[in-house]
């Protein structure tokens, strides 16, 4: 493997089977960039590290690959994806059209224990940029977000798990490139996002889906302009917009 050597394999986990192991070590370390983008992965030392053989190690890679992670020749050599823009546009895209829709089934349902639960995701947030866990950070970010959909089925769920989980992997690159040692600039990002969770927040406890959903709406679009404006020196993405201007007439319809 190249710009990275070494993989953080979890804790023994013996409910796990072989392939699943290797499955969900190698996509956690492929989304949060400890196998960084364009990395070659050698499948003798992946094998070596999680303590497995080379087949169940192969469908795990299979399955990364039709995730879009990994690419290349099975026989030879494979790679982790490189970021791209166009697919961000699309991942963003997915969720600006699903996670509004997902957002207006579930606020009417919260009761009052899920909505101290994603109080509690907020405050968790604040707390781990006061100490720097940018870890604990993203795991409230999540499930924060998640929180917001659970109750709009399990298929929807998962769907957008898994936008979720693509979408880190971009916004840790692109926006969090300095998650360890936070800068200003980062630190104002998060800061101006915690503003827009705790709007969010507050349309979710009154119950207002609509409202909820509109803020969802342009919270996920400041990031993407964002990311667009820096790399590609361009503020519109082309396919998330127009997912916004429909998510956007579709919310003030409803009102």
């Amino acid at each position: 493997m190249s710009k990275s050597t070494e993989i953080v394999v979890p804790e023994d986990d013996h409910s796990l089977d072989a392939v699943e192991l290797a499955y969900r070590t190698i996509r956690s370390n492929v989304l949060d960039g400890t196998l960084q983008p364009g990395s070659v992965l050698s499948q003798v030392s992946l094998a070596r590290m999680l303590g497995i053989s080379r087949t169940p190690l192969r469908e795990a890679l299979r399955q990364l690959a039709s995730e879009g992670l990994v690419v290349g020749d099975f026989n030879r050599r494979l790679r982790v994806t490189e970021l791209d823009l166009e697919d961000f546009d699309q991942i963003y895209a997915c969720r600006i059209a699903l996670e509004p829709m997902a957002i207006r089934s579930t606020v009417p349902l919260l009761d009052a224990s899920r909505k101290e639960l994603l109080d509690s995701h907020v405050d968790g947030m604040d707390a781990a940029m006061a100490s720097v866990d940018m870890t604990g950070f993203r795991d409230h970010h999540r499930a924060f977000h998640l929180g917001l959909s659970e109750l709009a089925g399990n298929r929807i769920q998962r769907t957008l798990a898994d936008l979720w989980d693509h979408s880190e992997r971009y916004r840790l690159s692109y926006l969090h490139a300095d998650h360890a040692q936070p800068d200003v600039a980062l630190n104002e990002r998060l800061a101006v996002s915690q503003v827009e969770h705790r709007a969010i927040l507050a349309a979710a406890v009154e119950g207002d889906a609509n409202l909820c959903a509109s803020l969802l709406i342009e919270h996920l679009q400041r990031t993407i302009e964002i990311v667009f404006e820096e790399q590609a020196q361009r503020p519109t993405p082309r396919v998330a917009r127009v997912a916004i201007d429909t998510s956007l007439h579709t919310s003030t319809s409803e009102r």
